[in-house]
């Protein structure tokens, strides 16, 4: 088995080393035959920086390194000279700082790259536009390519700061303005960044950088999809489901290599990268991370849990005042609004800033109105620990509760849990989470445990569509499902006929009974408005 390029961002050494590479160089000649000057944003760990590196291999080396990849045979370019500049980890303390480090580090580059003199010094150029300017002069037509990784990482960073994020911001326009300026010294031009800001923010008004973020002929170009895991990764696949099932790779059954695909879908896919809504493609890392040996094939969070919450997001969603419970759900903004606005107050900026970050994704368009929303199972997750722990830190909610949470919730790992274990689990949900403004609320019988354990990792849902009627948590397995019907019982109202009523419900309809069969362990439940506790649980078990 080939080699997997976890945490690889360099392509030379990822194809020196004989590593797993997904082959889409058929997409990146499109992109370089079709346009001269073009962007990109991704989330983060969707493999930006490897493209990058691709490119600059490329343009500086030719096919070299691409023996047996589509481009191999497509290629008729000469080699150029290519400066990669990566605006990740600049300084960006203040304006003048940034400033400086960039010149400091670009001028490097260039030297590197030949297009300008070793005896250049960093002193000569206050600003990157002035060194932009003098290697542009410096240069033939035609006889460079320009790479630029994270263009908007000092700008992500600096959000906190309006005054400093100004400063930042009119730099790298500036910077781009040469670049545009000179756009005749460039063979080829490639920006990638997490943000789409407003376009004439950064790279200016009028013709120049095409923006690929959205279209559909370049949805797939970062992230794989089904059929590429399936062709890339199947001796992955089979030994993953080996080390899952506890069998030989040669005795894996097709419908043990289903199941392992149906969860990696349920956890990993759902990222939709283009206007018409069309194309689906996998979190590349948390898809890696769990093909891994060393991550003991796990179906974790990996993608949050590796890059939890980057400067972007962090620095954005606590100055909007947090994560809230509409995040859950999906939201409509218009096709023109869809960009991250300079002005962070911008209505629209919340669900551009999220989606852009990789918490939202596309999920339909009409009309010119997006819809985004979560996109997976492990953004499910993300979404509901951070919601979870906002809760408890507004709430002050001391370690012996959340201590004696966290024990409670063990019981779910185990097949063979009692009603009582899960009684005790949920009462002591609802005391660390319901001592906020939930109390008195009767939709938290059901709300408040599965926002903790969606949290907590596990994939539960309320309001199931069954035969007949809907359930109100469903937890799916991979190789079980819980359900449970919750009823709640008012003052006057008899805790003992309400089970009844739930047990009744859930036999009538067969709660929990449809494809994929999985074993089934169902549940009544009755939950007291006044006390906001379980005060009866109970097994249900047919006939």
């Amino acid at each position: 088995m080939k080699k997997l390029p976890i945490g690889k961002q360099s392509f030379d050494a990822l194809r020196a080393g004989g590593m797993v590479y997904v082959d889409k160089t058929d997409i990146i000649f499109r992109m370089i035959e079709n346009l001269d000057q073009c962007f990109i944003s991704r989330p983060r760990r969707f493999g930006k920086s490897l493209l990058v590196s691709t490119l600059e291999s490329l343009f500086s080396r030719g096919t070299e390194m691409f023996k047996g990849l589509a481009i191999e045979k497509l290629w008729t370019e000469r080699t150029y000279r290519v400066m990669h500049f990566d605006f990740s980890g600049l300084e960006c303390g203040s304006v003048e700082s940034f400033q400086k480090d960039a010149v400091e580090k670009f001028l490097d580059i260039a030297k590197k790259a030949g297009v300008l003199d070793w005896q250049e010094t960093a002193a000569e150029y206050r600003t990157i536009k002035i060194l932009m300017n003098r290697i542009c002069l410096m240069a033939e037509n035609s006889s460079m390519v320009l790479l630029v990784d994270e263009y908007d990482s000092p700008l992500n960073e600096s959000l906190g700061n309006p005054e400093v994020f100004s400063g930042i911001r009119k730099a790298v326009f500036d910077f781009y303005s040469s670049v545009k300026e000179n756009s005749g010294r460039f063979r080829f031009i490639f920006v990638t960044g997490v943000s789409r800001f407003d376009r004439t923010a950064v790279f200016g008004d009028g013709p120049g950088i095409s923006d690929l973020s959205l279209n559909p002929l370049y949805g797939s170009l970062l992230g794989y999809t089904e059929d590429e895991i399936r062709h890339y990764f199947g001796e992955h696949l089979r030994a993953a489901a080996a080390a899952i099932f506890k069998t030989g790779c040669d005795e894996v059954t097709d419908t043990q290599l289903g199941l392992v695909m149906d969860e990696l879908r349920r956890h990993y896919d759902g990222y939709c990268f283009d206007q018409k809504a069309s194309v689906h493609v996998y979190q590349p890392w948390s898809v890696l991370q769990f093909l891994s040996p060393a991550g003991n094939h796990e179906f974790s969070d990996y993608w949050f849990q590796d890059s939890g919450m980057s400067s972007l997001p962090d620095n954005y969603v606590r100055f909007t005042g947090g994560v809230t419970e509409g995040d859950c759900g999906t939201h409509s903004i218009d096709w023109n609004s869809f960009v991250m606005n300079t002005d962070l107050n911008s209505p629209s900026n919340r669900a551009a800033v999220l989606t852009q970050c990789g918490y939202f994704t596309i999920k339909k368009v009409a009309d010119r109105q997006v819809r985004v929303g979560l996109p997976n199972l492990e953004l499910r997750h993300a979404w509901a620990y951070l919601l979870s722990n906002r809760i408890r830190d507004e709430s002050g909610i001391s370690h012996e509760l959340t201590d004696s949470l966290e024990d409670a919730s063990a019981a779910l790992h185990k097949k063979d849990f009692s009603a009582d274990e899960l009684t005790v689990l949920f009462n002591s949900i609802y005391k660390v989470l319901n001592s906020s403004n939930k109390i008195g609320n009767e939709y938290a019988a059901c709300d408040t445990p599965a926002l903790y354990c969606l949290g907590s990792g596990y994939d539960v849902r309320t309001e199931v569509p069954e035969k007949g009627g809907r359930a109100d948590l469903t937890f799916e397995f991979m190789d079980r499902r819980i359900i449970i019907e919750m009823k709640c019982v008012r003052e006057g109202e008899s805790a003992e006929t309400k089970l009844r009523e739930a047990e009744s419900q859930v036999l009538a309809h067969d709660y929990g009974s449809y494809i994929p069969v999985k074993p089934l362990r169902r549940f009544a439940m009755v939950f007291s408005v006044p006390l906001q506790k379980i005060v009866l649980a109970k097994e249900i078990t047919a006939g």
